[in-house]
């Protein structure tokens, strides 16, 4: 990993992950951003050329790696009906479900991996995963102490890696591979009685 590229996680709720193996060994080339927390913005995230994405998501209280895409280009591009941005769906058809709202960004990558759904987070680099927002660096809240992470609100969004983090999940990703997600998960979440703000 170039010294000057950031590492940075972004959130995908279950629909979008499972969509995503579904596309089968291709790797990922392309994300979409948005003004909406469903669909966020990477500028806004502050990611720039160069630096890593790692799609995450969250089964039954484990936190999963699902793979890595390092930024070629991000284009900005108008409401749906922009033609730019139809040519992208187009090209990228595969990948469309990326996209659910407003998309006005459209990231271009390259390195990809194929989506994975068997790489879960170990629950003591879970416990010490640490992002670094401008306030300075924060751990991902509402683990356990057994290092099950009980509320997704911490890791919903775009957020950078500290370079710490960002090698751990590098080392998950391409390490062995664990045990695949084969259901559904459990609809019951354990909201903490204090949920506090991210930072």
């Amino acid at each position: 990993m170039p010294a000057m590229s950031d590492a940075y996680t972004v959130y995908w709720p279950q629909e979008r992950w499972r969509q995503a193996v579904a596309v089968g060994p291709s790797p990922l080339a392309v994300l979409f951003g948005g003004p909406h927390s469903s669909e966020p913005s990477f500028r806004r995230a502050a990611v720039r050329t160069g630096d890593v994405l790692y799609p995450i998501g969250v089964c039954d209280q484990a936190l999963y790696v699902f793979g890595r895409m390092r930024v070629r280009q991000i284009r900005v591009v108008g409401t749906d009906d922009d033609g730019p941005l139809l040519e992208y769906f187009a090209q990228f058809r595969a990948w469309r479900f990326l996209a659910p709202t407003c998309t006005d960004e459209v990231v271009l990558g390259e390195e990809g991996t194929g989506i994975v759904l068997d790489r879960a987070v170990p629950a003591e680099v879970l416990k010490r995963l640490t992002y670094r927002p401008r306030r300075g660096p924060r751990p991902v809240k509402h683990v356990s102490e057994d290092g099950r992470l009980v509320h997704p609100i911490s890791v919903q969004g775009i957020y950078r890696l500290s370079e710490a983090s960002a090698a751990d999940l590098d080392a998950v990703l391409t390490g062995p591979p664990g045990t695949p997600i084969t259901r559904r998960p459990s609809r019951h979440i354990e909201t903490p009685s204090n949920m506090d703000t991210l930072f």
